[in-house]
């Protein structure tokens, strides 16, 4: 049984893509730049704010600092007074945290969201006691996968890496957990899919809450 369990935020405990992609295309709305369709953005996101503002941004902007500072704020402006309006946590997810719970699992969140956007979501769905670690992207930490904010998470759990697993959705979590020296279970309800997740070599591939508990170590799953 794993005694630690990393888990990242958007794409695997919470469905944030309608909230992220309608603050970028406000933004480029307001710029008058082309917008994209929602589900683009599950391939925009993921490695940060800083990149995804780069990602939707015109090319002919790219390198121009004032216009990306510009639209930075814009979207924290805009995402911090609407990442709520469509954000839920997928199917499952609150019975395995609580499951988890039970079974004296510690728990803990990685994201590269914002630190200051992503504990008021993880308190307002999953309460302020459900993780004993919530930690966003801060300055003076390289965003996922670059293993030291991975392992700053371990020395607040006082974790052992043999005995914790990362849960993901993507590729970058699972690099971000390999960098670490963790074992990684990439989930397929989220934002990428199955086939980037075995391609870049999750440990484990689960298709549902319940599977992932028995992978973690409960037998009889939830």
């Amino acid at each position: 049984m794993y005694t630690q369990v990393i888990f990242d935020l958007d794409g695997t405990l919470l469905d944030t893509l309608e909230d992220l992609a309608r603050s970028a295309n406000h933004v480029c709305q307001a710029h008058g730049w082309p917008t994209f369709p929602t589900e683009a953005y599950r391939y925009k996101v993921g490695n940060g704010v800083e990149k995804l503002v780069e990602r939707f941004m015109p090319a002919e902007f790219a390198g121009n600092p004032l216009i990306a500072g510009r639209a930075l704020a814009e979207f924290r402006a805009y995402y911090d007074a609407h990442k709520e309006d469509h954000t839920h946590p997928y199917a499952g997810v609150a019975g395995l945290l609580d499951a988890l719970r039970k079974a004296g699992i510690t728990l803990a969140v990685l994201t590269n969201k914002d630190h200051a956007a992503a504990r008021p979501l993880v308190e307002r769905h999953f309460g302020p006691g459900c993780f004993s670690v919530v930690q966003g992207h801060i300055d003076g930490y390289e965003p996922k996968p670059a293993p030291p904010i991975t392992l700053h998470v371990l020395e607040q759990l006082d974790g052992d890496p043999g005995s914790t697993l990362y849960v993901g959705d993507s590729n970058v979590d699972v690099a971000c957990g390999h960098n670490a020296g963790l074992d990684v279970a990439g989930v397929t309800w989220g934002f990428r899919g199955r086939e980037e997740l075995e391609r870049a070599g999750a440990d484990y591939v689960v298709d549902s809450p319940a599977e992932l508990a028995r992978v973690i170590g409960l037998p009889d799953g939830l």
